[in-house]
């Protein structure tokens, strides 16, 4: 991917007629000098002479030279319209671009397995869709008046040519002195710019754990003071000091190469008259001429830097489409897939970040419909990967998963993700209910809002929820609606319950897990709430990244791994004798 393919892409017709506009704006441009010192010049037969008649009346003027000032006016007009049109079209063209660039990478997102977009982070996601995609949308943009610039530049350079051979070449050493001279501190100011944008998606992530860990550092003075000086302005300080060292030196060489014009001017002026016989009259059309492209130059250069940055954003979204993998699964999906129960067959997943690797599995469970299993253990035991394999968001690096006598493969992965229903504990709320018809919703909607009572709190009008400004309990209850009206065929609550009162938690042990028991519903909860595991069918202990034990009410486990003590186990395993379940050791 470059700047100026993706607007190729999308509009080629578009992007050639603006260039082409561009184009002759620019050489219209380039003739306006020239054009006006035809007809100050005098008595020269290279050039057209001047009329020797009167002015002529043009509606109430008198206007002199009219045929040079209709051809003015109309180089004029066509700058305006051209290079109005020229900017208008481009402009148009960028805004779909930027739109298509963003519309690109959500696809890639959607489409991305979790683990791999969690290993990328969201820091550098929302950057990249909020920071770089504008920036090169800013840089292709100015590819007009780039060009426009461009044009007239080398359109006086024609004309000097013209003028004066021994001038042009003079002039056209000094502009590839200044050119060359004016990259050393623009290559010094990239390098700076690349390093500032590198830092800034450090940044994004310690903003986003000021604004979600805020509650943690309010408690402790000392936690939030080293927050600050060793993460958050770390990472401020370095987008600032390159940012400031990298516009220091632009600004540096932009400034320079404003002046560049001028020292041209000053070497004709001061020393080449002295080496080279050149008259007044060429020498006032040198003089008028550099003035002239003074501006074009300066906006050439200026620009130079804004396509730099934009450089560095492109290069960074290209790296990040390229980091983004796609899940590689049927976009088909079939519907109506039967199964009663998800077997596990030597099921193992691996982390492997920073030097350091660890395994989960591998793992043999079953789980069936019409019954709770409850998965516990301590910090790291494997649970939350656990549940990602088992609503199929992590693929299994060896083993099998089957639903019913189906292994779930690439084609059927899709189909068979369309009946599971999960709230994480790190869940996301949205505040419409999505993908479910509106007939009779909103009173379905209503009358879970009265059971869980959160009527009280909010509403769901036009659509959408009136509010998600609720408690952590009341947004998991808000979660939990959205996750009924699904009506899925699996269940996953991952620590549901941590955030609620004791009357829902009640609620939601003894009334909501029955009810989607007595659907028929396979529920799996990730719990420490010792006291309702005597609700469980099947408990399923992990430790270290392996299932230490399966118990199973009124039933002996024999397939899985040994026992292991309750040091291992925490004080989830204490408990599970004393809640009437049957041990397996």
């Amino acid at each position: 991917m470059n700047l100026f393919s993706e607007f190729s892409r999308k509009a080629p017709n578009k992007v050639f007629v603006s260039i082409l506009l561009g184009g002759l704006s620019g050489i219209s441009y380039s003739l306006l000098i020239p054009l006006i010192l035809n007809v100050l010049k005098e008595g020269d037969p290279r050039l057209v002479e001047i009329s020797s008649g009167g002015p002529t009346r043009i509606l109430t003027l008198d206007v002199a030279n009219a045929p040079f000032a209709m051809v003015f006016l109309t180089a004029c007009l066509f700058i305006l319209f051209g290079r109005t049109l020229s900017q208008v079209l481009l402009t148009r063209v960028a805004i779909d671009v930027s739109s298509q660039l963003r519309t690109r990478l959500y696809e890639q997102i959607a489409n991305a397995p979790v683990a791999a977009l969690e290993r990328i982070g969201a820091a550098r996601l929302v950057a990249a869709l909020t920071t770089d995609v504008p920036r090169i949308v800013i840089g292709a943009r100015i590819f007009p008046d780039l060009l426009i610039n461009l044009v007239t530049l080398v359109g006086m350079l024609g004309f000097l040519l013209i003028l004066n051979p021994d001038v042009f070449w003079f002039v056209l050493g000094c502009i590839a002195f200044g050119v060359v001279t004016y990259q050393i501190p623009m290559f010094i100011g990239r390098r700076y710019f690349v390093r500032a944008r590198h830092s800034f998606d450090g940044l994004q992530e310690s903003i986003h754990g000021l604004i979600h860990g805020i509650k943690e550092l309010k408690l402790s003075d000392n936690k939030r003071e080293a927050y600050f000086r060793s993460v958050l302005m770390s990472f401020e300080r370095d987008v600032r000091e390159y940012e400031k060292t990298g516009h220091t030196v632009v600004r540096i060489a932009n400034n320079y190469g404003d002046l560049l014009s001028f020292f041209v001017i000053g070497s004709i002026i001061f020393i080449f008259v002295n080496y080279r016989v050149i008259s007044n009259q060429e020498l006032i059309g040198v003089v008028m001429a550099l003035l002239y492209v003074t501006g074009p130059v300066a906006i050439i250069l200026g620009f130079i830097p804004q396509i730099a940055v934009s450089h560095v954003s492109m290069q960074r979204v290209t790296k990040l489409f390229g980091e983004i993998p796609s899940e590689g699964i049927s976009e088909r999906r079939e519907p109506g897939l039967v199964w009663e129960d998800i077997r596990f067959d030597g099921v193992t997943y691996r982390y492997s970040e920073n030097g350091s690797d660890f395994q989960v599995g591998p793992i043999d469970l079953r789980f069936r419909k019409g019954e709770v299993t409850f998965i516990v253990g301590g910090n790291g035991s494997g649970k939350s990967t656990l549940g990602k394999l088992l609503t199929l968001h992590y693929r299994p690096a060896t083993g099998t998963i089957r639903f019913g006598d189906q292994v779930v493969t690439d084609e059927s992965i899709g189909s068979y993700r369309q009946s599971i229903s999960a709230i994480y504990s790190d869940y996301y709320l949205f505040d419409k209910i999505l993908g479910v018809k509106d007939e009779g919703l909103t009173d379905m909607v209503d009358h879970y809002l009265k059971a869980l009572r959160l009527d009280g709190k909010v509403a769901y009008r036009n659509g959408k929820f009136t509010t998600l400004s609720l408690s952590d309990g009341q947004r998991r209850r808000m979660a939990l609606l959205v996750s009924m009206i699904d009506d899925k065929e699996l269940y996953l609550f991952d620590e549901w319950a941590a955030d609620q009162d004791p009357t829902f938690k009640l609620v939601f042990y003894n009334e909501i897990l029955p009810a989607l028991k007595a659907k028929g519903k396979a529920i799996v909860a990730i719990t420490h709430d010792d006291r309702y595991f005597h609700l469980a069918d099947q408990i399923v202990v992990l430790s270290e990244g392996l299932v230490a034990r399966v118990e199973r009410r009124g039933h002996e486990s024999s397939e899985h791994a040994p026992a292991v003590s309750n040091s291992a186990t925490g004080d989830d395993d204490k408990v599970l004798h004393s809640n009437g379940g049957d041990s397996a050791t």
